[in-house]
């Protein structure tokens, strides 16, 4: 998510007129991104390169402003301008960002830099001012446009999120009679699903509002646990949870909290674990002094700031005060190489 040198980089660069203009101008790059993406312009381009006024009259858009996103495109690296006039993909596009490719990451814009972001962090000065969001800016209120979104489109790192988290609880997975397992605000439902496919004797309970969980149903098909998938609609403080439960997850979710409410659902949650079972945290967790390198996490923490009451982004000491505040012993925090999101699991005694 993030490269090895700019913003974020491990060990960085010194600041430079011409990085500090990067950051200034980043937004711009995002809005051709996101602009040609909902235009489709890379898939009239797949297969064969085409000059302005042919990639206009396919899109039914203006001559002009075609032009100057195609040349855009192009001094962006997603573009090649031929001496013709024709325009073609450039290598790796017609993999990333042509729809019907197995590899096509385009939707994923709509959660790294969706509408809702887009519109929040363009007042975040007053957001800091203030200390908190707009009004009508609270990514914890039903309906919540964002949510639905996240849950369709899957980021980079999803996958491999859900394979640390099923690797570490590997061991534990195989020993149970029968895997029971709840995932709250589970958006797509990648991480329980994995389980799932895993374990054959696994079953998963798959909690959030009810119009994430038709995006979840979604995948839990593609994936082939679909029968074995169940769905609990509704608020995660006040939904019947049932259980007992061998595993619950709740990835991505407790940093929308405060403090107190993220204790709150961890004791919740924790009373319908079975004992013995694991309670499963994942996601960005940073640490103090390695703000550069984890930069993606301190942004989400502005978004965080932009978009809910008390939401920010707890560090694995954190994770573990809370853990153990909600009775949960043997706290190990699990990461991987590469990957900036963590996962720490615990057990109910």
């Amino acid at each position: 998510m993030n490269g090895n040198r700019g913003p974020g980089g491990p060990g960085g660069e010194d600041l430079s007129r011409e990085r500090l203009f990067g950051m200034m101008a980043g937004f711009k790059a995002t809005a051709a991104l996101r602009a040609a993406i909902d235009l489709r312009i890379f898939d009239e381009l797949d297969g064969e390169a085409l000059d302005a006024a042919s990639v206009a009259a396919r899109l039914d858009a203006d001559l002009r402003g075609i032009r100057l996103m195609l040349r855009a495109l192009t001094g962006l690296g997603l573009l090649r301008a031929q001496e013709d006039g024709r325009y073609a993909l450039a290598p790796g596009t017609a993999e990333l960002l042509v729809t019907t490719s197995p590899g096509y990451c385009g939707g994923i814009v709509k959660v790294a830099a969706g509408d809702v972001e887009w519109r929040a962090l363009g007042d975040l000065a007053d957001t800091v001012r203030v200390g908190g969001p707009a009004p009508g800016a609270d990514a914890l209120a039903p309906g919540f446009p964002f949510w639905t979104d996240f849950a369709q489109h899957t980021t980079f790192v999803t996958e491999r999120v859900a394979g640390l988290v099923a690797e570490e609880l590997a061991g534990f997975a195989a020993d149970c009679p029968e895997l029971r397992v709840l995932e709250v605000g589970c958006g797509h439902g990648v991480t329980g699903f994995e389980l799932a496919a895993r374990h054959p004797r696994a079953r998963v309970w798959a909690q959030d509002w009810p119009e994430v969980l038709e995006a979840a149903r979604e995948h839990a098909g593609r994936r082939g646990v679909a029968d074995r998938v169940s769905y609990l609609p509704g608020d995660a403080f006040t939904v019947p949870l049932g259980g007992p439960y061998d595993v619950v997850v709740a990835a991505n979710l407790l940093f929308h909290f405060d403090r107190a409410q993220a204790t709150r659902l961890l004791e919740r949650l924790t009373g319908v674990l079975a004992p013995g079972g694991r309670l499963v945290v994942a996601g960005f967790a940073p640490q103090d002094g390695r703000e550069r390198e984890q930069v993606q996490a301190h942004l989400l923490g502005l978004l965080l700031l932009s978009t809910t009451p008390g939401g920010e982004p707890y560090s694995p000491d954190d994770y573990r005060e809370l853990l153990a505040a909600a009775g949960l012993v043997d706290v190990e925090l699990h990461t991987r190489p590469g990957l900036l999101p963590v996962a720490l699991t615990a057990r109910r005694p």
